[in-house]
């Protein structure tokens, strides 16, 4: 999830860091919204944050994938052959590993607890809590496949599969000399093809479920988004032409979301998700040119933020899920209030986790993806000044 290389792009740092910290206010509307399906669900549900969550969705994990495409460009350069392979699995791999042994089964077992089961069988109602304490769960956990979920660590399983499938193509396109080309307006808007159509024709036969087998929607659908990442950070004049593109597909992005809102229940569910793929891909091009004109030269607060975006990313539902499972029952509070107060709470949570322990212990570093630190306890502000 962090770009390798010497030369670092701020504007590109600060959007990954913005998707990652993102992450905190999309997990917590998911407790409240309507749609079927997260860990823990409210008693009382709210429509207007199930446009919210659909909104984020259509372009906050492309846009992680896109970035990761991004940074694999400068990760192969700057390390050849099996160096990079073995950077991929100390920044993929062992992260994984630490959360499916200390979060995952967490996750799951509060899941269970709220009588329903996402896993590789798909979602289904348990019907009641789970029955079982915690530690005569987690056997079964890691050796029944209708009990183990990887939960949100699918990412770090698809941008592994999709880092080995892009390898030999990736370094033929480096070896090749970069022409010089003239591009237009034109060619940012043609990804909405593809993507529109893997959404049109694909989605109905195999809806999401993150389970890699029998999702050969996401994977086609998310690959390509890897893909573009590279392509825009080895041609330089395609970003370019992005960029000053980027407040017109902005606008357009944001009218196709607003029409969608306006004539869903007139749309198909293929037409609707044909849609939300063009206006997607919209929303990446402007937060991509925005993030250039903006945030290019904005340092302060980087290096520890851009440092915490895997541990968070690996932390963030913890909180969420079990701070949320007291607050999802009958209460005088309104959604609103549970919302602001799960959400500071679980950002807390997280922070106070990552900075006290995973920060400053180097075993927990190495597991949550960290590379060892240069100077032991140093703070955000001294790492921000250094950089300076």
């Amino acid at each position: 999830m962090t770009q390798v290389g010497s030369a670092r792009r701020n504007d590109i740092d600060w959007l990954r860091i913005f998707a990652t910290y993102l992450l905190f206010v999309f997990s917590t509307a998911k407790v409240f919204d309507s749609m079927p399906f997260y860990h823990i669900k409210n008693s009382e549900l709210s429509s207007s944050l199930s446009y919210v969550t659909f909104f984020l969705y259509q372009w906050h994990l492309p846009l992680f994938f896109l970035l990761a495409g991004w940074s694999r460009k400068t990760s192969l350069q700057a390390r050849p052959g099996m160096e990079s392979l073995k950077e991929r699995m100390l920044r993929l791999v062992i992260p994984f590993i630490t959360g499916c042994i200390l979060i995952c089964p967490l996750i799951k077992y509060v899941e269970l607890l709220g009588g329903q089961s996402m896993g590789f069988y798909g979602y289904e109602r348990t019907g009641g809590p789970v029955g079982k304490s915690f530690a005569a769960f987690l056997p079964d956990f890691f050796t029944r496949l209708d009990m183990f979920s990887w939960a949100h660590l699918w990412f770090l399983v698809y941008l592994f599969l999709f880092t080995l499938l892009s390898w030999p193509f990736f370094t033929w396109l480096l070896k090749r000399k970069v022409m010089p080309l003239k591009t237009d307006g034109t060619l940012v808007y043609l990804p909405l093809v593809p993507l529109s159509l893997i959404q049109f024709t694909m989605s109905e036969r195999w809806p999401d479920s993150k389970a890699l087998f029998n999702d050969w929607t996401n994977v086609l659908y998310f690959f390509l988004y890897f893909v573009l990442g590279f392509v825009i950070s080895r041609y330089s004049a395609y970003e370019r032409a992005i960029h000053n593109e980027y407040r017109r597909a902005g606008m357009l992005g944001a009218g196709l979301f607003i029409l969608l809102a306006l004539f869903a229940s007139e749309l198909s569910m293929p037409s609707i998700r044909m849609v939300a793929a063009a206006g997607g891909w919209c929303i990446v091009v402007w937060l991509l040119g925005f993030a250039r004109a903006h945030l290019e030269q904005v340092t302060q607060g980087i290096s520890y933020l851009r440092e915490s975006s895997l541990p968070v990313y690996l932390l963030h539902p913890i909180p969420v899920v079990l701070l949320g499972f007291f607050l999802i029952g009958p209460a005088r509070a309104g959604i609103t209030a549970k919302f602001f107060s799960l959400l500071v709470l679980s950002v807390v949570a997280t922070m106070a986790v990552y900075h006290v322990l995973i920060r400053r212990i180097p075993a927990l570093r190495w597991f949550f993806g960290i590379k060892p630190e240069q100077k032991p306890g140093e703070s955000w502000k001294n790492q921000a000044t250094n950089r300076g």
